[in-house]
């Protein structure tokens, strides 16, 4: 079937799963529970008409444990990419998918393999792969889907098995249920394929990555575009489904070099949309590249900075980029899986995680995430999204209100304090479960003041403790554009520096601020035992605000280019002032400079 059968309207029969209660036995597979009939009307394209007819069948599978529950989430993309450095490319694909991501659940709801160091491991063969065909030919889909959906299905079994054993060397005092209950939605919007490629992109970017030729001692540098156009398909055996449009255009930069003493700098920047028209200009892309490259020279030429204790400054969009990895991060709790005694993974727990109804914020400071509005003073808001990857409607959350934490961002996988999905599931995640996720996240503040109050009142501090100056904080490297090597040294220090809690990206640009208003940039700080709770003393809030858009992609840092898979979010914050935190100089072995000069830049 080709592309013009979309919109046929057909009317199938799901047999629903009857969705057990906390309350319920699971059933066995001698008196399996019968499933319901219900009859769905939905405008089905042959992909959508694949997975209703295969999911109809859901209900025969309880041979081995009873299945109560099955989903079907297909991202069904055409990918365009395309990347350059000093004027050349360095690489270009295009690829066309339909990725699958399927989970089966045996059990009920009290009880079920998720949630487990077992859930992804499967000993058996395998026939399925993770990406359906690219033709409509509801045959072969059903194929593929048939296949995935045996594996996945025995798989559940297994892991069941194995989470029931290791369940048996311990006592679980107070156990959470494993999957919460939902609304049922079918959210089936009309969609327009689209081509991701667009002949303009590939000598756009050979003409912005050329930038970099103007400042020769930047080592590295390169310029990427890339562009999905596609659908989000989800179904599951509750009778829910969405198919909705999924398009997200970005380009990115990077480039480092080495200081004089051996140091290695680098900085980034990226922009991106949800709508290919809104994209920036020409002229606003390349100012995006010479910020980056600027940034970089005025680096190398600044000083190192010294350990410092007291106050610190961040302007709006800095204090977004912050307020996005830790306040951000916190607020989405992971559930720790089962495993064996005495062979718990070091998961990294969330700093809220248990805190609700504690103060997290000033009084004065409210937090809200609004997934479903588009814009913010006229500027598109990339967080915005109409389902979640388990077929949810995002609601809005007030997060903290009046400095007190109310709520996380929820999936259906309850956590300790909270049990109910609010539409955040918006990252695959491991041992069954999705990762929640933020969308458009306003930070207010019923006390706030000119910026220039800020620094004022931070100069004043300086004063009074007898220090030569205060820091004011420009930029943030988040998502970092910092090599993984590197990545991996700031964690290795972090934990050597005795740091508290999981290390934070670097901040880019610092200045020393001067009793006498004078601003010095320095290089080569690191926070340290800066985290969700340092928010709990913020003194003052700017009355501007700024908006920061980025990926987030569930890698550390949300490092660019990291993750499989990315998602839209977008911080509205004022700017603040911390009356103390705490910036060190790291002390390591530096890189040697290359022995060999580069080669003279040909204009020809």
């Amino acid at each position: 079937m080709k592309l013009q059968t979309y919109g046929t309207w057909l009317a199938l029969t799901f047999l629903v799963i009857p969705r057990a209660s906390v309350a319920q036995q699971p059933a066995s597979a001698s008196q399996p529970a019968p499933a319901v009939a219900k009859t769905v009307t939905l405008k089905m394209d042959p992909l959508m008409r694949a997975m209703a007819e295969e999911m109809s069948r859901a209900p025969k599978l309880r041979v081995l444990d009873p299945l109560y529950f099955l989903e079907y989430g297909v991202d069904d993309a055409d990918l365009y990419m395309v990347g350059a450095s000093l004027g050349a490319t360095t690489r270009e694909s295009r690829n066309r998918i339909r990725a699958l991501r399927l989970t089966a659940r045996v059990g009920d709801l009290v009880s079920d393999n998720t949630n487990s160091i077992f859930t992804d491991l499967y000993s058996g063969g395998r026939y399925d792969s993770d990406f359906l065909p690219l033709d409509d030919n509801v045959y072969a889909l059903r194929h593929a889907l048939w296949l995935a959906t045996d594996r996945a299905y025995k798989g559940a079994s297994e892991a069941r098995s194995r989470k029931a054993a290791a369940l048996r060397g311990v006592t679980v005092t107070d156990p959470l249920p494993d999957f919460s209950p939902a609304a049922i939605n079918q959210v089936v919007q009309d969609v327009k394929p689209l081509k991701a490629e667009d002949p303009q992109w590939s000598p756009r970017v050979k003409s912005l990555s050329l930038v970099y030729a103007a400042y020769p001692q930047i080592a590295l540098s390169s310029v990427e575009y890339q562009a999905g156009v596609g659908e989000y398909y989800y179904m599951n055996s509750e009778a829910a489904a969405a198919r909705v449009p999924d398009r997200l255009y970005i380009l990115q930069t990077r480039a480092s070099m080495q200081a004089s003493d051996g140091s290695t700098l680098y900085d980034g920047a990226s922009v991106q949309s949800l709508d290919a028209s809104l994209m920036p200009s020409d002229s606003g892309l390349r100012t995006v590249v010479e910020d980056v490259a600027r940034n970089l020279t005025a680096l190398s030429a600044a000083p190192v900075g010294d350990d410092y204790t007291g106050p610190v400054l961040f302007e709006p969009r800095a204090a977004a980029q912050i307020f996005a990895e830790i306040i951000g991060t916190s607020i989405s709790v992971m559930r720790r899986p089962v495993s064996d005694p005495g062979r718990a993974l070091p998961i990294a727990p969330s700093e809220f995680e248990g805190r609700l109804g504690s103060r997290v914020l000033p009084e004065w400071m409210t937090v809200k995430d609004e997934p479903s509005q588009a814009d913010w003073n006229g500027t598109p808001l990339i967080g915005k999204f109409a389902v979640d990857l388990e077929g949810q409607i995002p609601k809005p959350v007030t997060v903290v209100d009046k400095g007190v934490l109310k709520a996380y961002m929820m999936t259906r996988t309850p956590v300790r304090g909270a049990s109910e999905t609010n539409g955040h599931a918006r990252l695959p995640g491991p041992f069954g479960m999705k990762l929640a996720r933020f969308g458009n996240l306003f930070v207010t503040a019923e006390q706030a003041a000119p910026m220039s109050d800020l620094k004022k009142r931070m100069l004043e501090m300086v004063k009074q403790q007898g220090k030569p100056y205060g820091l004011l904080i420009r930029k943030m490297d988040f998502p970092s554009s910092a090599p993984a090597d590197e990545l991996r040294r700031i964690a290795v220090r972090s934990s050597r520096s005795g740091s508290q809690g999981r290390p934070v990206s670097s901040p880019v640009l610092v200045y020393r601020v001067y009793p006498d208003g004078r601003e010095e940039l320095v290089r080569g700080m690191r926070f340290r035992n800066l985290g969700a709770r340092s928010f709990r003393d913020i003194l003052m809030a700017s009355s501007e605000q700024a908006l920061f858009d980025y990926l987030e992609n569930g890698a550390p840092f949300a490092l660019m280019g990291g993750g499989t898979f990315v998602v839209g979010a977008a911080v509205v914050s004022p700017g603040m002032l911390f009356e103390e935190l705490e910036l060190e100089r790291p002390n390591e072995d530096r890189p040697k400079l290359p022995i060999v000069p580069m080669p003279a830049l040909e204009t020809r």
